[in-house]
């Protein structure tokens, strides 16, 4: 009877304990609705952050904490909430307010693409909320608007490319073109200077060919051409006859004619 009794009491202490434990996960999230209403958001953060390790899948828990870390603009730690509390949670009015919730942080980051979504999600599960239509319309004029921004971006980069390519195919050809120029000069100054050597060679030949030639007729340059020489030769004789009738003339006592020779 008396090892009856202590399991009796054992029992009675588990229940015990597990009450105070469900109380206390329920203090934690009044505490921390009190503090939001109080719009005490990083008090209520750490409240609802309590009552999460106190019960990782109790949906109110997530939910608000979702909610608090929205207040102080923690989305992408919000967005995290409302995806664990879709996950705790079969019911409808819950699915779409965790939907919408995480659209709305979505579009508070910028992200139009997957705020849509967000809001298609909660549709299935409350689709005449005229919040949900409404931000709905509002997410993909934004996603529409970025989307265009993207595109003029996109071709300004273009452009931008494009003119850099240009320029870097011009430059390109003024270098080479530029490097064309400096072989041609390269390979006419060798040529230059060889014809200058190739000049001066001529020169120094023909030079050498006229020491030859002096060395080889040095009687050339007082040679006398053949009608000259016939010419003096002819002048000579003739001056040679002159002189001779000089000579008979005074020489002799008479000068008979017959006796004149023709020379």
């Amino acid at each position: 009877m008396l090892r009856k009794f202590f399991v009796h009491i054992s029992l009675i202490f588990l229940g015990l304990v597990t009450v105070k434990a469900q109380e206390s996960l329920n203090t934690l999230i009044f505490r921390g609705n009190r503090s939001f209403d109080k719009q005490k958001y990083g008090e209520a953060t750490s409240t609802f952050s309590e009552a999460v390790k106190k019960n990782e899948k109790d949906f109110g828990a997530h939910y608000n904490l979702g909610n608090s870390l929205y207040k102080i603009k923690k989305y992408d730690e919000a967005i995290a909430e409302y995806q664990k509390a879709q996950k705790n949670t079969n019911n409808k009015d819950e699915k779409a307010a965790s939907y919408y919730n995480e659209g709305n942080a979505h579009l508070q980051n910028g992200d139009g693409e997957k705020a849509v979504n967000a809001y298609k999600n909660a549709l299935k599960y409350d689709p005449d909320n005229e919040a949900i239509l409404k931000n709905l319309q509002i997410a993909k004029k934004k996603q529409k608007q970025k989307d265009n921004k993207q595109n003029q971006q996109n071709q300004q980069q273009n452009q931008q490319n494009q003119q850099n390519k240009n320029q870097d195919n011009h430059q390109n050809q003024q270098g080479d073109q530029n490097q064309e120029n400096k072989n041609n000069n390269t390979k006419n100054q060798p040529n230059g200077n060889i014809g200058d050597q190739n000049k001066g060679k001529g020169n120094q030949g023909a030079e050498k060919q006229n020491e030859k030639n002096e060395t080889q007729n040095p009687n050339d340059q007082n040679k006398i051409p053949k009608d000259l020489q016939k010419l003096i030769l002819q002048r000579s004789a003739n001056q040679e006859r002159e002189t001779a009738k000089k000579l008979l003339n005074k020489n002799g006592y008479y000068s008979p004619e017959s006796n004149t020779k023709d020379w």
